[in-house]
């Protein structure tokens, strides 16, 4: 009879990864999920923790001490392991054979760790996102203005560019209100 998931699944799993990890990583101080080792060495934190629902573990890396909410610098990777004999995944970490998945899981964490953490990336601006695109919209309206004229100037049909002139004006004219918008400018024409 399978048993439940106890305090001691974690313990578990964490022993079959400290032996993996080697002497590198520091165990977790807390036998509960998530099960986090730490490397002062690589300054990194390596979070282990089950994903119920879906019936497989999952590996997080990230920059020791990282926020919660900080999940452009993190790496991730799964292991779904085979439940045969066990009815969820709860008892395959309480009862299931740990040690025959030890090779896979080894290759899962070092291709992990091997990983470089993504620098980490400056949140956009949206009024300097949104003036960037109206100086291009401008740009591409300002060369089609001149294929234009010189198509007047030529005898060469101009009907298709005239319709693309319109729709890249109306494109202007929504991104230059939502410019006034960001920049604190109400718009009487909404």
């Amino acid at each position: 009879m399978p048993r439940t998931i106890t305090k001691a699944a974690p313990d578990r799993l964490t022993a079959v990864l400290a032996d993996i990890l080697g002497t590198d990583w520091t165990l977790p101080t807390v036998p509960e999920w998530p099960a986090v080792f730490t490397s002062e060495t690589a300054d990194r934190d390596l979070t282990c923790y089950p994903d119920w629902k879906n019936g497989r573990i999952i590996f997080e890396l990230s920059p020791a001490g990282a926020a919660s909410g900080d999940f452009d610098r993190r790496q991730f990777a799964k292991y779904t392991p085979d439940l045969t004999g066990h009815d969820h995944i709860h008892a395959w970490l309480a009862d299931g054979d740990l040690a025959a998945v030890t090779d896979a899981l080894a290759v899962i964490l070092e291709r992990l760790i091997e990983l470089p953490l993504p620098e980490r990336t400056p949140l956009a601006d949206p009024l300097q996102t949104q003036r960037e695109r109206l100086a291009e919209q401008a740009r591409e309206l300002a060369a089609n203005a001149s294929y234009f004229a010189a198509g007047l100037i030529w005898s060469q049909p101009v009907g298709d560019d005239a319709q693309r002139l319109a729709t890249l004006a109306r494109d202007l004219a929504h991104t230059a209100t939502r410019v006034d918008e960001l920049r604190g400018h109400k718009n009487p024409r909404r």
